[in-house]
């Protein structure tokens, strides 16, 4: 009896615990809410995130890992916008990058070229990567 009434004071402190929402993101439709904060993608490709609050425009990433990054630090109340929008910056650069680097690799007939672009392309694919892993860092963290 005594672990009964003891289990249902603990479940009711859990009900009662505020839970922050920036800790819960979801996905409804076509868009990631996380907080106030609505991530969504335009026709161009690129990630939008909208603060639901005052219907605005926050920003726009080139990758989807940025924008979750954005929404959620600035949901928990921790603004790295400069570095997020600057880790997204290389991401881009660096993806556009291996793009280029993958075509010329297909196209070209020079085998001493070819042995370049492909240590410029694994460069450039980590280079990808590593921002990446510090954007789920952040996401994570």
């Amino acid at each position: 009896m005594i672990n009964k009434i003891k289990l249902i004071q603990d479940l009711e402190e859990l009900l009662d615990v505020k839970i922050d929402p920036a800790k819960f993101p979801y996905q409804k439709g076509n868009s990631i809410r996380i907080g106030k904060y609505v991530v969504r993608e335009n026709k161009r490709g690129f990630f939008r995130i909208f603060d639901c609050e005052y219907n605005a425009q926050i920003a726009e990433t080139f990758c989807k890992t940025s924008a979750i990054a954005l929404a959620k630090s600035m949901a928990s109340g921790t603004d790295h916008k400069t570095r997020i929008m600057s880790l997204d910056q290389d991401i881009q650069k660096w993806y556009n990058d291996c793009v280029f680097y993958k075509h010329n690799i297909k196209t070209t007939k020079d085998y001493n070229r070819k042995d370049i672009l492909e240590m410029r392309y694994d460069i450039a694919r980590s280079r990808t990567a590593e921002a990446k892993q510090q954007l789920d860092r952040i996401i994570l963290g």
